[in-house]
Protein backbone atom coordinates (compact mmCIF):
# COMPACT_ATOMS: atom_id res chain seq x y z
CA UNK A 1 0.00 0.00 0.00
CA UNK A 2 1.64 3.22 -1.16
CA UNK A 3 0.55 6.20 0.87
CA UNK A 4 -0.05 9.35 -1.14
CA UNK A 5 -2.72 11.62 0.26
CA UNK A 6 -4.43 14.25 -1.81
CA UNK A 7 -7.62 15.98 -0.68
CA UNK A 8 -9.71 18.88 -1.92
CA UNK A 9 -7.23 21.40 -0.61
CA UNK A 10 -4.31 19.71 -2.33
CA UNK A 11 -5.26 20.10 -5.95
CA UNK A 12 -2.48 18.14 -7.58
CA UNK A 13 -1.54 14.49 -7.20
CA UNK A 14 1.69 14.06 -5.27
CA UNK A 15 2.55 10.93 -7.25
CA UNK A 16 3.57 13.15 -10.17
CA UNK A 17 4.06 16.52 -8.51
CA UNK A 18 7.60 17.44 -7.48
CA UNK A 19 7.00 18.44 -3.87
CA UNK A 20 9.44 19.35 -1.12
CA UNK A 21 7.83 17.14 1.50
CA UNK A 22 10.10 17.74 4.45
CA UNK A 23 12.74 19.92 6.07
CA UNK A 24 14.73 19.93 9.31
CA UNK A 25 17.31 22.30 10.81
CA UNK A 26 20.49 20.76 12.25
CA UNK A 27 20.94 21.01 16.05
CA UNK A 28 24.07 23.17 15.68
CA UNK A 29 22.17 25.59 13.44
CA UNK A 30 24.60 25.28 10.54
CA UNK A 31 22.65 23.14 8.07
CA UNK A 32 19.15 22.63 6.70
CA UNK A 33 18.11 19.30 5.20
CA UNK A 34 15.33 19.18 2.60
CA UNK A 35 13.79 16.25 0.77
CA UNK A 36 10.86 15.38 -1.46
CA UNK A 37 10.08 14.09 -4.95
CA UNK A 38 13.28 15.62 -6.33
CA UNK A 39 15.64 12.62 -6.50
CA UNK A 40 18.06 13.90 -3.88
CA UNK A 41 18.57 14.77 -0.25
CA UNK A 42 19.69 18.38 -0.29
CA UNK A 43 21.72 19.99 2.49
CA UNK A 44 21.88 23.78 2.57
CA UNK A 45 24.16 26.08 4.50
CA UNK A 46 21.86 27.87 6.94
CA UNK A 47 23.93 31.07 6.87
CA UNK A 48 23.12 31.88 3.24
CA UNK A 49 20.79 29.09 2.01
CA UNK A 50 23.39 28.02 -0.55
CA UNK A 51 23.64 24.31 -1.46
CA UNK A 52 26.21 22.52 0.71
CA UNK A 53 25.77 18.88 -0.24
CA UNK A 54 23.44 16.75 -2.35
CA UNK A 55 22.94 13.00 -1.95
CA UNK A 56 21.26 11.23 -4.87
CA UNK A 57 18.07 9.40 -3.84
CA UNK A 58 15.75 7.79 -6.35
CA UNK A 59 12.27 9.24 -5.97
CA UNK A 60 10.54 10.31 -2.77
CA UNK A 61 12.01 11.34 0.57
CA UNK A 62 9.06 11.54 2.95
CA UNK A 63 10.77 12.88 6.06
CA UNK A 64 14.18 13.93 7.38
CA UNK A 65 15.17 14.14 11.03
CA UNK A 66 18.49 15.32 12.46
CA UNK A 67 19.97 13.55 15.45
CA UNK A 68 19.45 15.77 18.54
CA UNK A 69 23.20 16.41 19.05
CA UNK A 70 25.17 15.01 16.08
CA UNK A 71 25.58 15.77 12.37
CA UNK A 72 23.60 12.66 11.48
CA UNK A 73 20.36 12.66 9.50
CA UNK A 74 17.71 9.94 9.48
CA UNK A 75 15.72 9.75 6.25
CA UNK A 76 12.53 7.88 5.30
CA UNK A 77 11.57 7.07 1.73
CA UNK A 78 8.63 5.67 -0.22
CA UNK A 79 7.80 4.94 -3.89
CA UNK A 80 11.49 4.18 -4.21
CA UNK A 81 14.01 1.38 -4.58
CA UNK A 82 16.12 3.21 -2.03
CA UNK A 83 15.63 2.11 1.56
CA UNK A 84 15.29 4.52 4.46
CA UNK A 85 18.71 5.30 5.90
CA UNK A 86 20.94 7.14 8.34
CA UNK A 87 23.49 9.56 6.82
CA UNK A 88 26.55 10.93 8.62
CA UNK A 89 27.28 14.39 7.26
CA UNK A 90 30.87 14.39 8.52
CA UNK A 91 31.95 10.99 7.15
CA UNK A 92 29.45 10.62 4.25
CA UNK A 93 28.61 7.16 5.62
CA UNK A 94 25.14 5.96 4.61
CA UNK A 95 23.53 3.11 6.57
CA UNK A 96 20.45 1.46 5.07
CA UNK A 97 17.76 0.48 7.57
CA UNK A 98 16.44 -3.06 7.22
CA UNK A 99 12.98 -4.47 7.94
CA UNK A 100 10.90 -1.56 6.70
CA UNK A 101 7.89 -2.14 4.42
CA UNK A 102 8.70 -2.30 0.70
CA UNK A 103 6.10 0.47 0.35
CA UNK A 104 8.30 2.69 2.50
CA UNK A 105 7.69 4.83 5.57
CA UNK A 106 6.68 8.32 6.64
CA UNK A 107 7.14 8.45 10.40
CA UNK A 108 10.59 9.02 11.91
CA UNK A 109 12.00 10.36 15.18
CA UNK A 110 15.03 10.09 17.46
CA UNK A 111 14.33 9.63 21.14
CA UNK A 112 15.17 12.44 23.56
CA UNK A 113 18.83 11.47 24.05
CA UNK A 114 19.40 10.18 20.53
CA UNK A 115 20.28 6.58 21.29
CA UNK A 116 17.17 5.15 19.59
CA UNK A 117 15.61 5.88 16.22
CA UNK A 118 11.97 4.95 15.58
CA UNK A 119 10.54 4.42 12.09
CA UNK A 120 6.79 4.05 11.43
CA UNK A 121 6.11 2.48 8.05
CA UNK A 122 3.37 2.09 5.46
CA UNK A 123 2.45 -1.42 6.65
CA UNK A 124 1.67 -0.17 10.17
CA UNK A 125 4.96 -1.40 11.63
CA UNK A 126 7.05 0.42 14.23
CA UNK A 127 10.77 -0.32 14.06
CA UNK A 128 13.38 0.74 16.61
CA UNK A 129 17.07 1.05 15.70
CA UNK A 130 20.19 2.04 17.59
CA UNK A 131 22.38 4.92 16.41
CA UNK A 132 24.43 2.49 14.30
CA UNK A 133 21.30 1.47 12.38
CA UNK A 134 20.93 -1.96 14.00
CA UNK A 135 17.32 -3.13 14.24
CA UNK A 136 16.48 -3.73 17.90
CA UNK A 137 12.73 -4.30 17.82
CA UNK A 138 9.75 -4.38 15.47
CA UNK A 139 6.04 -4.42 16.34
CA UNK A 140 2.68 -3.58 14.78
CA UNK A 141 0.56 -0.47 15.34
CA UNK A 142 -2.62 -2.36 16.45
CA UNK A 143 -3.70 -2.60 12.79
CA UNK A 144 -2.03 -2.63 9.38
CA UNK A 145 -2.93 0.90 8.30
CA UNK A 146 -0.06 3.11 7.24
CA UNK A 147 1.39 5.26 10.03
CA UNK A 148 1.75 8.90 8.99
CA UNK A 149 3.89 10.23 11.87
CA UNK A 150 5.63 9.17 15.08
CA UNK A 151 7.01 11.17 18.02
CA UNK A 152 8.89 10.15 21.18
CA UNK A 153 7.89 11.55 24.53
CA UNK A 154 10.57 14.17 25.39
CA UNK A 155 11.47 12.59 28.75
CA UNK A 156 10.41 8.93 28.51
CA UNK A 157 10.88 6.08 26.07
CA UNK A 158 7.23 6.18 25.06
CA UNK A 159 6.16 6.49 21.44
CA UNK A 160 3.11 8.23 20.00
CA UNK A 161 1.88 7.29 16.52
CA UNK A 162 -0.86 8.84 14.40
CA UNK A 163 -2.93 7.39 11.58
CA UNK A 164 -6.66 6.64 12.04
CA UNK A 165 -6.15 7.08 15.81
CA UNK A 166 -3.58 8.37 18.29
CA UNK A 167 -1.73 5.47 19.92
CA UNK A 168 0.83 5.26 22.73
CA UNK A 169 3.40 2.45 22.98
CA UNK A 170 6.22 1.67 25.36
CA UNK A 171 9.63 0.74 23.97
CA UNK A 172 8.80 -2.96 24.27
CA UNK A 173 5.89 -2.52 21.85
CA UNK A 174 3.06 -2.71 24.37
CA UNK A 175 0.01 -0.62 23.44
CA UNK A 176 -0.64 1.76 26.35
CA UNK A 177 -3.60 3.72 24.99
CA UNK A 178 -5.58 4.29 21.79
CA UNK A 179 -7.60 7.48 21.16
CA UNK A 180 -10.11 8.32 18.44
CA UNK A 181 -9.40 12.00 17.87
CA UNK A 182 -12.76 13.01 16.32
CA UNK A 183 -16.10 11.49 15.39
CA UNK A 184 -15.45 11.66 11.63
CA UNK A 185 -13.18 9.14 9.93
CA UNK A 186 -10.39 11.61 9.20
CA UNK A 187 -6.72 10.70 8.92
CA UNK A 188 -4.17 12.22 11.29
CA UNK A 189 -0.96 13.52 9.68
CA UNK A 190 1.28 15.04 12.34
CA UNK A 191 2.14 14.92 16.04
CA UNK A 192 4.51 16.96 18.19
CA UNK A 193 5.15 16.59 21.92
CA UNK A 194 5.88 19.73 23.90
CA UNK A 195 9.37 19.64 25.42
CA UNK A 196 7.88 19.60 28.96
CA UNK A 197 6.12 16.30 28.27
CA UNK A 198 2.94 17.78 29.76
CA UNK A 199 1.02 17.88 26.48
CA UNK A 200 1.25 17.27 22.74
CA UNK A 201 -0.40 18.54 19.56
CA UNK A 202 -1.79 16.71 16.53
CA UNK A 203 -2.80 17.88 13.07
CA UNK A 204 -5.16 16.04 10.75
CA UNK A 205 -6.11 15.91 7.11
CA UNK A 206 -9.71 16.98 6.90
CA UNK A 207 -11.74 16.10 3.82
CA UNK A 208 -14.34 17.58 1.49
CA UNK A 209 -16.84 18.17 4.29
CA UNK A 210 -14.72 18.23 7.47
CA UNK A 211 -12.15 20.92 8.25
CA UNK A 212 -8.60 20.03 9.17
CA UNK A 213 -8.13 20.17 12.92
CA UNK A 214 -5.22 21.18 15.11
CA UNK A 215 -5.72 19.63 18.56
CA UNK A 216 -3.96 20.06 21.90
CA UNK A 217 -3.90 17.01 24.23
CA UNK A 218 -2.77 16.40 27.79
CA UNK A 219 -0.03 13.85 28.52
CA UNK A 220 -2.79 11.38 29.44
CA UNK A 221 -4.57 11.91 26.12
CA UNK A 222 -7.35 14.23 27.26
CA UNK A 223 -8.45 16.75 24.62
CA UNK A 224 -7.59 20.31 25.71
CA UNK A 225 -8.42 22.39 22.63
CA UNK A 226 -9.54 22.02 19.00
CA UNK A 227 -8.79 24.62 16.30
CA UNK A 228 -10.34 24.54 12.81
CA UNK A 229 -9.13 27.69 11.00
CA UNK A 230 -6.84 26.03 8.42
CA UNK A 231 -7.94 25.66 4.80
CA UNK A 232 -5.54 22.74 4.24
CA UNK A 233 -4.18 19.73 6.06
CA UNK A 234 -1.53 20.06 8.79
CA UNK A 235 1.44 18.32 7.18
CA UNK A 236 4.02 19.06 9.87
CA UNK A 237 4.32 20.68 13.30
CA UNK A 238 7.43 21.96 15.11
CA UNK A 239 8.07 23.46 18.55
CA UNK A 240 10.74 26.11 18.96
CA UNK A 241 13.66 25.23 21.30
CA UNK A 242 12.28 27.36 24.15
CA UNK A 243 8.95 25.55 23.91
CA UNK A 244 6.69 28.60 23.90
CA UNK A 245 5.82 28.61 20.18
CA UNK A 246 4.48 25.96 17.81
CA UNK A 247 4.88 26.37 14.03
CA UNK A 248 2.40 24.59 11.74
CA UNK A 249 2.64 23.96 8.00
CA UNK A 250 -0.62 24.01 6.03
CA UNK A 251 -2.14 26.72 3.80
CA UNK A 252 -0.07 29.24 5.76
CA UNK A 253 2.73 29.29 8.30
CA UNK A 254 1.05 29.80 11.65
CA UNK A 255 2.62 30.30 15.07
CA UNK A 256 0.71 29.27 18.21
CA UNK A 257 1.37 29.53 21.92
CA UNK A 258 1.15 26.72 24.47
CA UNK A 259 -2.60 27.22 24.95
CA UNK A 260 -3.43 27.06 21.25
CA UNK A 261 -3.80 30.80 20.72
CA UNK A 262 -2.76 32.09 17.29
CA UNK A 263 0.23 34.41 17.65
CA UNK A 264 1.09 35.21 14.02
CA UNK A 265 0.44 34.03 10.47
CA UNK A 266 2.55 34.09 7.33
CA UNK A 267 0.64 33.85 4.06
CA UNK A 268 1.76 31.37 1.42
CA UNK A 269 0.87 31.17 -2.27
CA UNK A 270 0.96 27.37 -2.14
CA UNK A 271 0.65 24.66 0.50
CA UNK A 272 3.46 24.30 3.03
CA UNK A 273 4.64 20.77 3.82
CA UNK A 274 7.86 20.91 5.84
CA UNK A 275 8.59 23.22 8.80
CA UNK A 276 11.48 23.56 11.26
CA UNK A 277 13.02 26.12 13.67
CA UNK A 278 16.68 26.99 14.03
CA UNK A 279 18.47 26.30 17.32
CA UNK A 280 17.92 29.86 18.57
CA UNK A 281 14.20 29.94 17.78
CA UNK A 282 14.74 33.08 15.69
CA UNK A 283 14.22 31.61 12.22
CA UNK A 284 11.84 29.11 10.58
CA UNK A 285 12.37 27.20 7.35
CA UNK A 286 9.46 25.83 5.30
CA UNK A 287 9.29 23.67 2.18
CA UNK A 288 6.28 23.60 -0.09
CA UNK A 289 4.16 21.87 -2.68
CA UNK A 290 5.57 24.11 -5.43
CA UNK A 291 9.21 23.47 -4.44
CA UNK A 292 9.63 26.78 -2.64
CA UNK A 293 11.99 27.05 0.30
CA UNK A 294 11.11 30.02 2.49
CA UNK A 295 13.09 31.44 5.40
CA UNK A 296 10.93 33.33 7.93
CA UNK A 297 11.61 35.19 11.14
CA UNK A 298 9.88 34.11 14.36
CA UNK A 299 7.00 36.53 13.66
CA UNK A 300 6.30 34.90 10.24
CA UNK A 301 7.85 37.67 8.19
CA UNK A 302 9.56 36.38 5.03
CA UNK A 303 13.31 36.84 4.88
CA UNK A 304 14.21 34.86 1.77
CA UNK A 305 12.53 32.64 -0.82
CA UNK A 306 14.22 30.08 -3.07
CA UNK A 307 12.10 29.06 -6.05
Amino acid sequence: MIVVFCNQATAQNSLTKEILWTTDWSPNGKYIAIGGNVDSLKIYSASNLKPYKSISIKNTITRVKWHPTKNIIAVTTQMSDEKSFIFNLETDEKIELIGISTDGARGIDWNYIGDYLAIADNDGQILIYDIEGKLIRKFVNENTKSITAIDWHPKKNILTTVTDKIRFFDIEGNLLKSIKHRQEEVLLLSVAWHKSGDFFVTGDYGDEKDKSLLQYWSEQGELLKTIDISKAEYRNLAWNPKGDRLATASDALRIWDNKGNLVSEGKSTDYLWGVSWNEKGSRIITSSMEQRIILWNRKTKRIMTIE
